[in-house]
């Protein structure tokens, strides 16, 4: 049967025990780009016999899958792929709900279920890490997230019914981006006028293996980095006088939907705040009858005199995951 790729549904589960499916189904994820692949390792041999050919025989010796998500930034959704990317999250409510994450120093992080459904078959994957998280935002564009997931290979699963939940993602112009020389001066920083912001979370994770199993036990992270870049106007020489003074700063990324208002003081938020960055590449962008612009890319540092590295607040109606 033959069916189109919006026909293909995502939703995602936070894990209580690892790679044990998550049920109920938590949050049904409104993708614009997905791609899945069920991955094997094959090793093949190559007896000494009367042949030229370099194989006589290959056997599979490993088993896995790797994901890939695509879309908007939902002040509901984004949660759990915080949840799993940082682990450490305190939450309050009074009618609307806060959540701080900040980074759990553990190497074992917070695994997912990603239940797939199409019009002929239903799977689960269990077991799924993030490897890699993506926020990104350009003039006249949306913020989006892409993330890079590996997980434990597919089971096949009966027919499941789901709800929907229809939310408001966060546009570009939504976003303003802060830069000072403490988080303490965060709050009185100006907005920067940028044409794009990247901001790029890497995991370095570790398969747990056993030689009786062709399927990975667990996941570890062995490390945890952020590298992120911006584009803006080249106005002045101070981001060229940073660069080469290797000064660091702290980082402040702040979305807030103030157009669907959860009441006259509350709307959905997104920020995120890095307490040291360093700028580690300016480049200038000379062209002819063009507005003079200028690109800088910046490396996340832990601040070990104040002992802090990352908090990521977020404003939500979602009490419970």
């Amino acid at each position: 049967m033959l069916f189109i790729w919006k026909k293909v549904w995502v939703w995602v589960s936070l894990e209580d025990t690892r790679w044990v499916k998550k049920l109920p189904i938590q949050y049904w994820f409104p993708w614009t780009d997905n791609t899945f692949f069920d991955r094997a390792s094959l090793e093949q041999d190559s007896w000494a016999i009367d042949t030229l050919v370099d194989a006589t025989h290959s056997m599979i010796t490993k088993k896995w899958s790797e994901w890939t998500l695509w879309g908007l930034v939902y002040p509901n959704g984004i949660w759990f792929f915080l949840k799993a990317l940082l682990w450490e999250v305190k939450s309050s409510w009074d009618e609307i709900y806060e959540h701080r994450f900040s980074l759990l120093e553990s190497n074992t992080h917070p695994t997912l279920t990603l239940w797939l459904k199409t019009p002929v078959w239903s799977r689960s994957y269990a077991l799924a890490m993030i490897e890699s998280l993506d926020l990104n935002a350009e003039v006249w564009g949306k913020f989006t997230v892409s993330v890079n997931l590996k997980a434990r290979r597919w089971e096949r699963e009966n027919d499941f019914d789901v709800n929907y939940l229809s939310e408001n993602g966060f546009v570009a112009n939504m976003l303003k981006v802060y830069l000072a020389e403490s988080l303490e001066k965060l709050d009185v920083a100006e907005n920067i006028c940028l044409q794009s912001i990247t901001l790029s979370f890497k995991k370095e994770v570790k398969d747990i293996e056993c030689i009786s199993s062709v399927d990975p036990i667990d996941y570890i992270t062995s490390s945890f980095s952020i590298e992120g870049s911006m584009e803006l106007l080249f106005e002045n020489n101070s981001y060229q006088e940073d660069y080469l003074a290797w000064k660091f700063k702290a980082l402040r990324i702040l979305a807030e939907d103030r157009t669907h208002p959860y009441s006259d003081d509350d709307y959905p938020t997104f920020m995120l705040d890095l307490a040291k960055v360093v700028i580690t590449d300016w480049t200038p962008a000379f062209s002819l009858n063009d507005i003079t612009k200028q690109s800088i890319s910046f490396k996340w540092h832990y601040d070990v005199r104040e002992k802090k590295a990352i908090e990521v607040y977020l404003k939500n109606t979602q009490a419970q995951y």
